[in-house]
C-alpha cells in the first residue's frame, strides 16, 4: 500500500474516529439534560423507550470507537490492510467500504460461514 494510501485511510478514520466521539458527546448530554418522568405512564415508558434505544446507540458508538482506534493503531505498526487470518492484502475496495476490517473478503466469509454453521447447530436448525 502506498503512502498516500494509508495517509488516506488514516485521515478517514481521523474522521470517523471525530465523527463518533462527536456523536457520543451529544447523546451523553441529551441524556443528562432530561429532568423528571413524566406524569403519564405512556409518555412515560415512550421516554424510557427512547433512552434505551440512545444506551444502544451509544454502546454501538463505543465498539466502533474502538474497532477504528485499533485500525489507527495498526497503521501506527505497518500492519494496516493486512489481513490478521491469512496475512494477505485486504482489498482497497474492502478498506474503503469498511475501513476498520480485519480480514480479507476470503476470510471474512469464510468466518461468517463458520458462525452460521455454529448458530445452526446450537440452536437445532439443519440446512442440506
Amino acid at each position: 500500500m502506498t503512502t498516500h494510501m494509508i495517509e488516506s485511510f488514516t485521515a478517514t478514520l481521523t474522521a470517523m474516529m471525530e465523527k463518533t466521539m462527536a456523536k457520543m458527546r451529544d447523546s451523553m448530554d441529551e441524556l443528562a439534560g432530561e429532568d423528571a418522568l413524566p406524569p403519564d405512564l405512556a409518555d412515560r415508558a415512550s421516554l424510557e423507550a427512547e433512552r434505551n434505544f440512545t444506551l444502544l446507540m451509544r454502546e454501538r458508538d463505543r465498539q466502533a470507537l474502538v474497532s477504528i482506534r485499533e485500525a489507527l493503531a495498526r497503521v501506527e505498526a505497518g500492519e494496516y490492510g493486512i489481513c490478521e487470518e491469512c496475512g494477505d492484502d485486504i482489498a482497497q475496495a474492502r478498506l474503503k467500504a469498511q475501513p476498520m476490517a480485519t480480514l480479507c473478503v476470503h476470510c471474512q466469509s469464510r468466518r461468517e460461514d463458520e458462525e452460521r454453521a455454529r448458530f445452526s447447530v446450537a440452536s437445532g436448525f439443519f440446512h442440506c
